[in-house]
């Protein structure tokens, strides 16, 4: 039956206590294998003792190993069982399939153990026999294989208990030996010396060899041996037990001794009386010290009779047995009346504020009991009169013969004291209330003679040094081994300069703390000289001024920004300066700018700023991989997070985080048209409480960053806007050339030639002026694309439109017209519309793109000439491609197919809808 397997660490132990393990072959152990082996008819029997590494065999036979490894012990599963474990055939069985000792030399096929419980129920190993052969094990040949496990047990047992027994001996022994202080002394029943240990020899000078077989009256004092002493004491030792007695002894050179007794009775195992044990102590100094004692009591009383403070002695049970006058006149009690009087309730009997103070809760009864001494405890006593005074209490307990037996009490008043320094605590709340309003972080004192500085709690924190130190004083070296290494130089000119003969110290600087960060302080001081002029002190004060410094590097960082700002004139490039400077001035690990990619799932990191060694955020990055407040940047929300462990929106996302050492994070977004297009990120390895004015400061660079950008892609869109209306200009003029010449051909006569070019003049007038007023307001889409095509509608069914009425925004329908008229122009040109047989079908509709409606436009041209893919792209491909596109933030598709020139726009129906 399988049992609960004992713990590695529980047979080791047990093991030990045998100190069996790699001992010599024993013919006890070798006999029970040898016998196994020829009961059983077993080729190989083995004693096995399993550690927590290995098992080794005290006994074997058949086997030619003295240990294997536990991988290779099938002794190792024995032992957790409660009983024989059998396995018939090794490599049927699961547990020993695998093997070393199956699976190779010696192919153990049967396997037969009984475990060898220690009395505590510790599995120490098996009795086990091995075969090579399948086999069964008959009833007999089990309980021969219990029986023998059994003689091997209690073979073990008996040698622990020797083992246990020799190393008690050897204990209590070296105790009787080690007694030095003692004499131990063992006597047969007619009281001659049977032992005598070094204590003995110690204090009463005989050798061992000397007095045993000599009575023990021979170290009895004179009028003790008259009276017959010795045989008193062991009468009462038989009688009692034991007999105590404290008095003369004498030593071998005839001095005589002080000492406490005791004799005890000697009794073998079944309890009969073999002799006596006689212990003795010498206790000559402490009798001496009695006699002295009782000599300088009456010198006592004369002292406590003039002492100031209150000496009283108390009973284990708190009655006063002596109070000096002092303590008679502080309590208010008349001369000698304080005797035999319970002190608590005399005089102790409640707190100060009223409150009952019952007699187990009070600290002075309780030292009275245990013999604790207190020292330095303040408390409130009561006079007679019922008048509370405060006063200091310490207590000795006196012990006497190891039993606590009263105390002596001393009180101090200290009622005025305690006065002054409520007066001096309201005073120093007061200048803390003052200090901390000044933003002062502490004062110092430098004693220039000792060369110590003695600061207070707070100028010792915030310098890093150790509050208790600072007030015993340390040397300068403790106080700056923490200025930032970059301000070293400024404050030791500015002390050279006071040591110079200045009249002040004023000097910022920097204090690394502990997490890593730096506070500012500002310190100023001036010294303390001798008549001679020799500097003695240089005391001061400190001023935190952190906050007044990281804002003044706010400050010049913003104008750093602007300044490089205005220089820049590339996107990246001013995501890049935005992202350094608030990274470094907020000393983050990592800052960038990203912008969303056209599915709004994606951040695109082109670039980004850390901290050397740290990792770049460049690339792309799925927001979902981070947290789930990507729904409240899409609404221009932002998003500030102290500790990515403990927000909801990230805590379970923590891979990603780690992977880029981020613990706390800011993400701000930028928004075009209501559009989430991108965001500035700030990133710090370890958690951070972002204030305020910090977040004032990172929006304050996003805004200018924001604004830099929007200046640029104006300066772009100018360009564009100019280059365009010179391009349009251009092609007004062969507009109109292109008109008048087709006019004049096809024209009968001049008149009507004069007619139809005027109109055609009109429509081309009107359709700049849908191209170039600029000023669209919210319309519709099917006006919009029939005028901007109006004027290359020369002959009916040119153009072929099909859609639904849509409003659209204002930019949005210049842009749209604006390349609808570029395609137009190439189609009369080029194609289509070059062939008095082409003509252009348009087509626009609304349909649904992850959720949201998105409006999809396309041209096709048909029936013109064969269509070859220009070689480059001109400044009207370029328009088409990037002009609208660009507007409403989707994509565009430009094509050249043989059959004719197609163009499909797709983007967010919002964007076209949009006034902006």
């Amino acid at each position: 039956m399988s049992r609960t397997g004992d713990a590695p660490e529980t047979r080791s132990a047990a093991l030990a206590r045998y100190g069996i393990l790699d001992t010599a072959p024993e013919a006890a152990f070798e006999d029970v294998v040898r016998l196994a082996s020829m009961l059983l008819e077993m080729p190989v029997s083995l004693v096995s003792l399993v550690e927590s590494d290995r098992q080794w065999f005290k006994a074997r036979i058949g086997f030619d190993r003295a240990e294997t490894t536990l991988a290779e012990s099938i002794c190792a599963h024995a032992v957790q069982q409660d009983g024989l474990f059998v396995i018939p055939d090794t490599t049927r069985d699961p547990r020993t399939a695998n093997n070393p000792l199956v699976t190779g030399t010696p192919h153990v096929r049967f396997y037969a153990g009984m475990p060898l419980h220690a009395p505590e129920g510790t599995a120490l190993g098996t009795l086990c026999v091995l075969d090579v052969k399948p086999r069964e094990l008959t009833e007999a040949q089990a309980f021969i294989l219990r029986t023998l496990a059994g003689q091997v047990m209690t073979e073990l047992n008996l040698r622990r208990a020797l083992r246990e027994r020799r190393a008690s001996d050897r204990h209590n022994a070296a105790i009787i030996e080690s007694a030095i202080d003692y004499g131990i002394i063992t006597l047969d029943l007619t009281g001659l010396v049977t032992s005598w240990n070094v204590g003995a020899e110690r204090i009463l000078g005989w050798a061992e060899a000397e007095i045993v077989g000599r009575p023990a009256e021979l170290f009895f004092a004179e009028e003790d041996r008259l009276r017959g002493l010795a045989e008193h004491e062991m009468r009462v030792a038989r009688e009692l037990g034991r007999a105590n007695d404290e008095r003369w002894h004498v030593r071998k050179d005839g001095t005589r001794f002080w000492a406490m007794g005791e004799m005890m009775a000697l009794k073998d195992e079944d309890g009969s009386h073999i002799g006596y044990l006689k212990i003795l102590r010498d206790r000559t100094a402490q009798r001496k010290a009695e006699d002295a004692l009782i000599k300088q009591t009456t010198l006592l009383q004369t002292v406590t009779d003039h002492l100031s403070e209150a000496v009283i002695r108390l009973t284990r049970d708190d009655v006063v047995t002596f109070a000096n006058p002092a303590a008679e006149a502080m309590l208010g009690w008349p001369n000698g009346s304080l005797i035999g009087r319970n002190l608590h309730d005399t005089a102790h009997h409640h707190h100060a504020d009223g409150r009952p103070y019952p007699r187990e809760a009070c600290e002075v009864v309780r030292s009275l009991k245990s013999g604790e001494a207190l020292r330095e405890r303040e408390t409130t006593f009561f006079r007679q009169d019922g008048t509370p005074i405060d006063v200091v209490t310490n207590n000795a307990p006196i012990i006497e013969d190891g039993l606590v037996q009263g105390a002596v009490l001393t009180l101090t008043d200290i009622t005025e004291r305690k006065a002054a320094g409520a007066r001096l605590s309201r005073s120093e709340e007061r200048l803390a209330l003052a200090l901390n309003a000044s933003g002062m972080i502490g004062t110092w004192d430098w004693d220039l003679r000792e060369d110590v500085i003695y600061a207070d709690a707070n100028f010792a924190r915030i310098y890093t040094v150790d509050p208790e130190r600072a007030a015993l004083g340390a040397p300068l070296a403790d106080y700056i081994r923490n200025f930032h290494p970059d301000d070293m130089g400024r404050f030791q000119a500015e002390l050279d300069r006071l040591f110079a003969g200045a009249r002040e110290f004023a000097c910022e600087y920097r204090i690394v703390q502990p997490d890593g960060s730096h506070r500012w302080v500002i310190a100023r001081g001036s010294l303390v000289r001798a008549a001679d002029g020799t500097p003695l002190r240089f005391p001061g004060a400190s001023v935190d001024i952190t906050e007044r410094k990281r804002a003044e590097e706010r400050q010049a960082a913003l104008v750093e920004l602007g300044e490089r700002l205005r220089e820049s004139q590339d996107p990246a490039e001013i995501a890049f300066v935005a992202a350094e400077i608030a990274g470094r001035t907020l000393g983050l690990t990592r800052a960038a700018y990203g912008t969303l990619d056209p599915s709004g799932v994606y951040l695109d990191v082109i670039r980004d700023w850390t901290l050397p060694g740290v990792a770049s955020l460049v690339g792309r990055h799925r927001y979902d991989d981070y947290g789930s407040y990507l729904p409240e940047l899409r609404q221009g929300r932002d998003v500030v997070i102290a500790d990515v462990e403990q927000d909801p929106r990230t805590a379970g996302y923590p891979e990603g985080f780690r992977a880029l050492d981020v613990r706390t994070v800011i993400n701000l977004p930028l928004m075009e048209r209501g559009q989430l297009v991108a965001v500035f990120c700030l990133h710090d390895s370890k958690r951070r409480d972002w204030t305020p004015d910090i977040l004032d400061f990172v929006r304050n660079v996003v805004d200018r960053t924001r604004a830099a950008v929007a200046r640029l892609r104006a300066e772009e869109q100018q360009e564009l806007v100019n280059r365009e209306l010179s391009h349009r200009m251009k092609n007004l003029l062969a507009m109109v050339q292109s008109i008048a010449t087709q006019t004049m051909r096809t024209a009968v006569d001049v008149d009507t030639a004069k007619e139809v070019l005027a109109g055609r003049l009109i429509a081309l007038g009107q359709a700049h002026d849908l191209l170039m007023g600029g000023a669209l307001g919210s319309t519709l889409i099917g006006p919009v694309v029939r005028g901007a095509l109006k004027l290359h509608e020369d002959q009916a069914g040119r153009f072929r439109l099909d859609g639904p009425d849509l409003e659209i925004g204002a930019k949005p329908a210049l842009s749209l017209a604006l390349m609808l008229h570029e395609l137009a122009t190439n189609a009369a040109k080029y194609g289509a519309l070059s062939q008095e047989t082409g003509h252009v079908s348009i087509r626009w509709e609304v349909r649904d793109e992850a959720g949201e409606p998105h409006l999809a436009l396309s041209w096709a041209e048909v029936g013109g000439p064969p269509v070859t893919k220009p070689a480059r792209k001109g400044f009207g491909s370029r328009f088409i491609e990037r002009g609208l596109a660009g507007q409403v933030g989707g994509t565009i598709a430009l094509d050249f197919p043989p059959d004719g020139v197609t163009c499909a726009i797709a983007a967010p129906l919002s964007a076209f809808q949009a006034d902006g």
